[in-house]
């Protein structure tokens, strides 16, 4: 079976959504253990419920995060794109590198970096605001471009585009 980009983009929604669920449970058990009674500093040293409070601040910051992520995810318009179309946010991209390594990306509004496995293939989330994203967003099938990666310039091809 091929990969299709509405596949991508229901896998994506299904891991955010997974893991907004966990994250959030983490957060009340955190929130919990920092305010229960039983936990109560017994002196300077115990830092305990200090502690808890900080983790589930930090929780609640990525909350904020896969929220923001998912709501743009499932605001993603998933239509399909001719061979001429511009590479836009809903564009699942396949990357060929001039060593012939390839990468496929999602592009998205928002959840950059998380990463799914679909059919085998690995495939990326890609902002507009990351390098990378600002190096493919608005090009065409059979496009080249360079990019800085750590010190090296690297060539692609974008090779593929839904």
């Amino acid at each position: 079976m091929r990969m299709t980009k509405k596949d991508v983009h229901q896998r994506f929604v299904e891991k955010l959504s997974a893991e907004l669920e966990e994250i959030s449970a983490a957060v009340r058990h955190s929130i919990s253990m920092a305010t229960d009674e039983a936990h109560r500093a017994e002196s300077k040293y115990d830092t305990f419920s200090l502690e808890s409070s900080y983790l589930a601040r930090g929780q609640s910051q990525r909350v904020e995060e896969l929220r923001f992520a998912l709501d743009r995810l499932q605001a993603l318009s998933v239509k399909e794109l001719t061979r001429e179309s511009v590479i836009q946010h809903g564009s699942l991209v396949r990357l060929e590198s001039a060593a012939g390594n390839v990468r496929t990306l999602y592009f998205c509004p928002g959840g950059g970096g998380e990463q799914v496995a679909v059919d085998g293939v690995e495939v990326c989330i890609v902002t507009a605001a990351s390098p990378l994203g600002k190096a493919v967003l608005g090009k065409r099938l059979g496009a080249t471009f360079e990019i800085k990666i750590g010190r090296a310039l690297q060539t692609f091809r974008i090779a593929g585009v839904e």
